[in-house]
């Protein structure tokens, strides 16, 4: 059984995810690093602005659907993912998978975000408002539906720390 999380940016997706695979003896996948391995390990950022937004959500689509057709893993989906008709496809229809979404408040996000300076250097931003908090929350207007349809499982992570999140997928969604 593959375990697939999505959510926003920040939202613990990576941090999650990683810990989750260890305890249940699965593969950890981040679709956001092996898409910057096939554009020999550029920056999201850098993908952007050298090939365009376009060839990464492409190359975004073909790297969901080759990970699904394993086994045994828990993968972390970039945040925009279920937002382009073949990766969401391809999620929806994967065997043997769950679905869970790490819902977050855009101002818990905006401050996780804002503390990491590794993600403000790799990423782009994805408006033009300029502000964090309504950055996100213009975007999770658009995604959190998309996010709660695809979804098995819905868990608000906004205050909730790692261990917890952890502990609830396993008791409560696995």
């Amino acid at each position: 059984m593959n375990i697939v999380l999505l959510g926003y940016r920040g939202s613990g997706k990576t941090t999650v995810g990683k810990k989750l695979a260890m305890q249940l003896w699965k593969t950890f996948v981040d679709t956001d690093v092996e898409i910057c391995k096939r554009f020999d390990n550029a920056t999201i950022a850098e993908i952007w602005e050298t090939h365009g937004e376009s060839a990464f959500r492409q190359t975004e689509c073909e790297v969901v659907a080759d990970f699904l057709k394993h086994r045994d893993q828990v993968i972390a989906l970039g945040g925009g993912s279920v937002m382009q008709p073949a990766a969401r496809q391809s999620i929806e229809q994967a065997d043997e998978t769950v679905r869970i979404y790490l819902k977050c408040d855009a101002a818990v996000l905006a401050q996780r975000l804002e503390a990491d300076a590794a993600t403000r250097a790799s990423r782009p931003s994805l408006t033009t408002t300029g502000d964090a908090v309504t950055e996100i929350e213009a975007v999770l207007a658009e995604r959190d539906p998309v996010y709660q349809a695809v979804a098995d499982h819905v868990l608000d992570v906004t205050r909730l720390a790692p261990p917890d999140v952890i502990r609830h997928l396993i008791h409560r969604c696995l």
